[in-house]
């Protein structure tokens, strides 16, 4: 818990507005989930068996729901608990309208970026591409639905990345994409 505290005071004095979130696919036990909640610490899941638990945890409003497979029951769980939930792809972009609209909500969501950066073997098999123009076209096609509402945006560039300059790079790059959202987009 030291470690979680010292990360979490690390970034709130450059970026006081910062919310970590515990991965449960690190560690779903419900007692290691308890105390990274009791620390102030949100829920990331990446499956419906880690939603439900991170539900019984934190409000739905504390849970990031990310992965590549989200079927539509999960949507509808997701939805109507307001979890934020992060888009994977073009079939993903387009269940997640189709249950929103069914429940008649306007949920908020993230798209997933992936991106190439220099020394960083390539991670492109999740998430909308950056250099190709597939991330503007989901954010395009996100606002052009009316549906659902884009509330972030999310980057994995890979496991076991160590290099702190590549996450650097990351960063810059989805601070870009959200300045041209921002200016040309209104979001």
């Amino acid at each position: 818990v030291s470690r979680w505290r010292e990360l979490r005071e690390a970034f709130a004095l450059r970026l006081p507005r910062t919310q970590l979130a515990w991965s449960y696919k690190t560690n779903y036990l419900d007692a290691v989930c308890k105390v990274f909640h009791r620390e102030g610490s949100w829920a990331e899941v990446v499956s419906e068996l880690e939603l439900d638990k991170a539900l019984r945890h934190v409000p739905g409003a504390q849970v990031i729901f990310n992965g590549p497979y989200k079927p539509e029951g999960a949507l509808e769980k997701a939805f109507r608990a307001g979890v934020r939930v992060h888009l994977d792809h073009f079939d993903e972009l387009a269940r997640a309208e189709a249950v929103a609209r069914r429940l008649g909500v306007r949920p908020a969501v993230a798209i997933r970026v992936n991106m190439a950066l220099p020394g960083t073997p390539p991670w492109s098999r999740f998430g909308f591409n950056l250099e190709s123009g597939q991330a503007l076209d989901a954010v395009r096609r996100l606002k052009a639905g009316g549906v659902l509402r884009l509330a972030g945006l999310h980057a994995h560039i890979g496991t076991f990345v160590q290099d702190v300059d590549a996450y650097r790079q990351e960063a810059r790059k989805l601070a870009e994409l959200a300045n041209l959202l921002a200016r040309d987009h209104g979001v």
